[in-house]
């Protein structure tokens, strides 16, 4: 029973927020690690439904709208929901922000530290194959 303890909410490490400073920004942006029922729940949105051979419904997924929505869950600095920013960049919305703020090599830097602190190891295109199953 002892070694259930272990595995108990108050005795689990917490992971630490991290900061990535990028070179076009002043201050570093700030962001949390997902956890795995909020990853899944952005997986199930990136499904869509495509004609496939004959006509026949195929699920597909979207591997950029994946990566770019566990981005922005991530972040805590800059809050992306700031109607000051999303005013500024003359967007609505945190993906859009997010898409307009961001330079592509920025955005890579981002999922790679997202993926690191929440310990997404596993290759996307594994995942990919998995839900075609």
């Amino acid at each position: 029973m002892s070694k259930l303890k272990a595995f108990l909410k108050g005795n689990v490490k917490q992971v630490e927020n991290a900061s990535l400073k990028l070179d076009r920004f002043d201050e570093a942006i700030i962001l949390r690690p997902l956890a795995s029922a909020e990853s899944e729940r952005i997986q199930e949105g990136c499904f869509q439904n495509k004609a496939g051979k004959k006509g026949k419904q195929e699920r597909v997924f979207n591997v950029v709208k994946y990566n770019r929505e566990i981005c922005v869950a991530s972040f805590v600095h800059p809050d992306l929901n700031s109607a000051e920013l999303q005013e500024d960049y003359g967007v609505r919305g945190a993906d859009n922000l997010y898409s307009n703020m961001f330079l592509a090599g920025e955005a890579n830097q981002i999922l790679e530290k997202v993926t690191e602190i929440s310990g997404i190891v596993q290759d996307i295109n594994e995942d990919i194959e998995e839900a075609k199953n």
